[in-house]
């Protein structure tokens, strides 16, 4: 899906970027930990809803990258088309800037998109059981709604899949978040590259709404990749209803939600354009899918 697509497509930043020649992690509490397997088994059930309930939506996407060390930038804006089950069209509306960027960032972004939309690649890379181990890490306030934050650990190194961490909704099991770096290197050139993805909440579905890339390559230095969603329309199969308030949070006992929110990517360096000029060296990551659109 979607998804899956922009987050591997990112590895191909840092290489990319190579032509133009400590995270920060809030406090959470650990205690009384809820059953993992409850968490995701709501995971599942909640993606299993939302890929029925989905049938089409437009969205109108903007790309931004910069590259500090070459002032290099550009962007793309795009009109994307998503049809169930896999149906992913891009309509590019305007572009401007860096042509090397254009080319071997933004083109590269939306072929990649197109290739993960392969059932068997959706399957090697999901957010699952076969393809990760997870941990219970504690609670956390994702933007006024109680978020389960769980540790993922890719069974295979593949730059294709993401070591990092997932936030969960804690009443319907959407993911709200991702956050994280390949699990390889995706080439000599990237010394690292983190991702962070948030999604938004529309209608009881978890829609994607921003995400980041940092990456640090050899001799093209610092880098940065943004993009931001604006949606158009979203068509929905009413026979499926709109999932609401009826799910409770897994039972545990209860555990203080910090009022604190999780940052942006690291609070130190705040996000693009602001980016370019600031000397922070540690920034965090990214979202795929548990099969997610």
């Amino acid at each position: 899906m979607l998804t899956l697509g922009l987050i591997f497509a990112f590895c191909l930043f840092t290489a990319a970027t190579y032509g133009l020649v400590g995270q920060s992690v809030p406090l959470v509490q650990q205690e009384n930990a809820p059953n993992v397997d409850e968490i995701l088994v709501r995971m599942k059930a909640h993606d299993e809803w939302q890929g029925q309930y989905l049938i089409e939506y437009r969205a109108q996407r903007k790309f931004s990258a910069t590259n500090v060390r070459f002032k290099e930038d550009a962007t793309l804006e795009v009109l994307t088309t998503f049809r169930r089950p896999n149906t992913l069209e891009s309509q590019v509306l305007r572009a401007e800037g860096s042509k090397i960027i254009r080319e071997r960032v933004f083109n590269k972004i939306l072929e990649a998109e197109n290739e993960t939309n392969a059932e068997l690649t959706k399957q090697q890379i999901d957010i699952v059981p076969a393809n990760y181990g997870f941990s219970y890490l504690g609670r956390e306030d994702c933007d006024g709604r109680e978020c389960y934050r769980l540790s993922i650990t890719p069974k295979r190194k593949e730059k294709y899949l993401i070591d990092g961490q997932i936030w969960i909704d804690a009443e319907d099991g959407g993911i709200v978040r991702i956050q994280g770096w390949p699990a390889k290197r995706p080439s000599f050139w990237a010394r690292q590259t983190q991702l962070d993805r948030r999604y938004k909440r529309i209608e009881g579905m978890w829609l994607s709404d921003r995400l980041e890339s940092v990456s640090d390559v050899l001799i093209a230095g610092r880098s940065y990749l943004k993009i931001q969603y604006s949606y158009e329309s979203i068509q929905t199969d009413p026979q499926y209803g709109t999932r609401g308030n009826s799910a409770a949070p897994i039972k545990s006992p209860s555990l203080p939600v910090p009022s604190r929110p999780a940052p942006y990517l690291n609070e130190c360096a705040p996000p693009p354009p602001s980016l370019p000029g600031n000397e922070c060296t540690s920034l965090p990551m990214a979202r795929p899918r548990a099969v997610f659109h």
